[in-house]
């Protein structure tokens, strides 16, 4: 495919922030920015950049989930609970091990973390607990399993689902009473999961897809299997956006030996562009975004140890919009048709906008365009501390 054009995303930006530490996890929704980071620090923005809150926690923050008034964070062995207003820590709990995943009902009544314990000398992972609180930080329920899992999906009556690795891979059905172990289509183990527009998306190891709509497993021909693992989904937008490992000389690495493929299909699984890296190169996430020109924007972000490449394309026809490079590495991103978060190793945080973004790529590089103008002094503003 024609390559997208090297741009300054210091010239694309709705506003910047520099955090002191390198920027761990991300939260964005139709209001505001929450950005976790490697040392416990969680801050909050409004979406025009004035900081709104920030509050200190005890260590490296790896997810967030929001419901009702509340911000439930996972930060090293903790869950932490924070008022969305005003940033004021309502309770901590300790958990058994590194705390991984969280996600909570909508209204934040309930709320499910889980944690993992990993062994140095086996250099795996021992086994997992699922906690389940409420919102008040009552502890309601816990349970051990012997895998970890790599992804987790809550109803609204707060019924989660929670994708498994090794040894019996399959999936949990975390109810308020029991964790029930279900298996999947495949055997191979979860890498990751993405909340769909009305159901949750499960990547495997072997590049099977797996679609579960309200804890039935679909047979649905939309997903279609991939030739190496899947290292990243998104599915919020019709159709999905899928990133696949190869190995070299696995079957199906016929695209030149790339290591990295990311490809596009439509909401009834027609592939309808693809995009591949040299050896080396990994494609870790893949995002829909704001909106250019009718289309929602697909972000491709690939890392080789160097420098790390953030490709956009328009989702629908693949046409290459822009390509920024960094030497520091994208540990986050979260986007939707209005904006796009991007949280990088070394603590910058970009927020993107949709109109913004817009102009600026249909003006290219004319420094003399009105709209530059306008656009740069928009930016000077937000830009100031």
């Amino acid at each position: 495919m024609e390559e997208a054009p090297l741009r300054d995303f210091r010239d694309l930006v709705w506003f910047e922030r520099n955090l002191d530490a390198g920027i761990s996890a991300l939260h964005l929704d139709e209001q505001r920015v929450i950005a976790g980071d490697w040392d416990g620090g969680v801050y909050c923005w409004d979406l025009e950049g004035e900081a709104l809150w920030d509050v200190k926690t005890s260590n490296r923050v790896s997810g967030f989930a929001v419901g009702g008034g509340w911000v439930y964070a996972v930060c090293g062995r903790d869950i932490v609970s924070i008022e969305l207003e005003s940033g004021t820590i309502q309770w901590k709990h300790e958990l058994e091990g590194s705390s991984d995943l969280v996600a909570c009902t909508p209204q934040g009544e309930t709320v499910l973390a889980t944690s993992s314990v990993f062994d140095l000398e086996m250099n795996d992972f021992l086994e997992s607990t699922v906690w389940r609180f409420n919102s008040e930080g009552k502890l309601l329920h816990q349970g051990s399993i012997d895998e970890r899992p790599w992804a987790i999906s809550m109803r609204k009556d707060g019924v989660a689902f929670l994708p498994l690795s090794r040894p019996r891979c399959g999936m949990i059905r975390a109810t308020p009473e029991e964790l029930h172990h279900t298996p999947l289509p495949t055997s191979s183990p979860a890498t990751c999961g993405t909340i769909a527009q009305t159901h949750t998306v499960v990547g495997h190891v072997d590049g099977t897809l797996t679609c579960i709509d309200d804890g039935m497993v679909m047979d649905d021909d939309t997903y279609t299997n991939q030739p190496g693992t899947i290292e990243s989904i998104a599915a919020k937008e019709p159709g999905f956006l899928v990133s696949i490992g190869i190995e070299q000389g696995a079957a199906g690495s016929g695209f030149g030996g790339a290591e990295g493929v990311a490809r596009s299909y439509d909401e009834k699984g027609k592939l309808l562009w693809q995009i591949e890296t040299e050896l080396g190169r990994n494609i870790e996430h893949v995002m829909y975004g704001p909106m250019v020109a009718e289309q929602a924007s697909a972000w491709i972000v690939s890392w080789d140890k160097r420098k790390s490449i953030v490709e956009v394309r328009q989702s629908r026809d693949g046409a290459p919009l822009l390509r920024a490079e960094s030497n520091s590495r994208v540990i986050a991103i979260e986007g939707n048709r209005a904006y796009l978060a991007l949280g990088y190793e070394d603590g910058t945080l970009y927020l993107i906008e949709s109109e913004l973004l817009s102009r600026r790529v249909s003006s290219g590089s004319e420094n003399s365009d009105d709209n530059h103008r306008s656009d740069l002094a928009e930016k000077l503003r937000r830009l100031r501390s």
